[in-house]
């Protein structure tokens, strides 16, 4: 049954049960209601220890007419604190999370990641540039459609049905994903990888979609990775892809193909994608960008606290199982 707020009537009954002297369990089994909603309208509407139940009508009704998303955002302390994780380009969820672990004593320091969004997608209603802070820049959320899946052909493909399922559990590290950030007019791109558990992130310049130029990439940017972190790939199935028994062969690690049109199989790797893509926004020419530039957006993503990490970076993380595999 959904919670009913209290009425004037309940009021006009907490009023006189009060001051004949009644508990407020007494009070609550008389209206049907728990003891705690009982103290709590006590708390919040009484005045010098007396409660009169037309005020408390009024008191409750002016809080009904102001949604609680505004008087938080009428919170200047608790704006600005959100104003400043944007900025830093942190996302709603990590700056939520943040607000709980720096001020753990004070619940007016609070905001859910939905409320701040809401603040986003109103203030750019208004014409504000807030929302290009977020890492997808969308001035209002975006609809989804689900698309059929379509047929797609590499030689010596293994499809990811047949991937371990110890994978999707993401219990151990060295299980990756790999796709690449590409240009229109064949302007070059990044290869990236990133470890499924960990979410760290390798990445490097392409001149080209060939397969020779992603099959080398690869092998530079995972060389140094020791061969118990290299358990398994997940690629989709662009051509690019072709080379994937080479891959395989160089790092003895297995490699596996997602479904077409199954971008959510992959899911880490697209979602590090759409952070490149911040930086690297659609139509950048990558024969342009130099090595410099593409480490230094690698080295901010794998530095930037993760949600699915209990807001560690990837970078520690990774480092921290680096260490044990060079260790044994």
């Amino acid at each position: 049954m959904p919670y009913q707020h209290l009425n004037a009537e309940e009021r006009q009954v907490i009023q006189h049960a009060h001051q004949a002297g009644q508990s407020f369990a007494a009070i609550a089994q008389t209206l049907g209601r728990s003891p705690s909603t009982i103290s709590r309208e006590w708390r919040r509407n009484s005045q010098l220890g007396q409660y009169q139940a037309s005020d408390a009508q009024q008191q409750a009704e002016d809080r009904s007419r102001c949604p609680r998303h505004q008087v938080r955002y009428d919170n200047q302390r608790l704006r600005s604190v959100v104003l400043a994780g944007l900025a830093r380009e942190w996302s709603p969820e990590i700056i939520s999370a943040r607000l709980r672990l720096d001020f753990p004593k004070s619940a007016d320091m609070r905001v859910s990641p939905e409320t701040i969004y809401q603040w986003v997608y109103r203030d750019a209603s208004h014409g504000g540039q807030l929302h290009r802070h977020l890492w997808q820049h969308r001035p209002r959320r975006r609809s989804y459609r689900s698309r059929l899946p379509a047929c797609g052909r590499i030689t010596n493909r293994i499809d990811i049905c047949e991937r371990p399922p110890i994978v999707d559990q993401r219990i151990r590290v060295g299980d990756w994903e790999g796709d690449m950030v590409v240009s229109r007019k064949n302007r070059g791109g990044l290869v990236t990888h990133i470890e499924r558990t960990t979410r760290f992130l390798v990445a490097g310049r392409a001149w080209n979609k060939q397969a020779t130029t992603f099959t080398s990439v690869t092998q530079r940017l995972l060389g140094w990775v020791p061969r118990g972190l290299c358990q398994t790939l997940t690629l989709d199935n662009g051509t690019e892809n072709a080379g994937h028994e080479i891959i395989a062969r160089d790092k003895g690690m297995a490699v596996y193909f997602a479904r077409p049109h199954a971008p959510w199989q992959r899911g880490a790797n697209e979602q590090v994608n759409g952070m490149i893509r911040r930086y690297f926004p659609k139509g950048t020419d990558f024969r342009k960008v130099t090595n410099a530039q593409v480490e230094e957006v690698v080295m901010k993503i794998n530095q930037r606290p993760r949600k699915c990490l209990q807001y560690q970076s990837p970078y520690d993380v990774f480092a921290e199982a680096l260490r044990d595999a060079l260790a044994t």
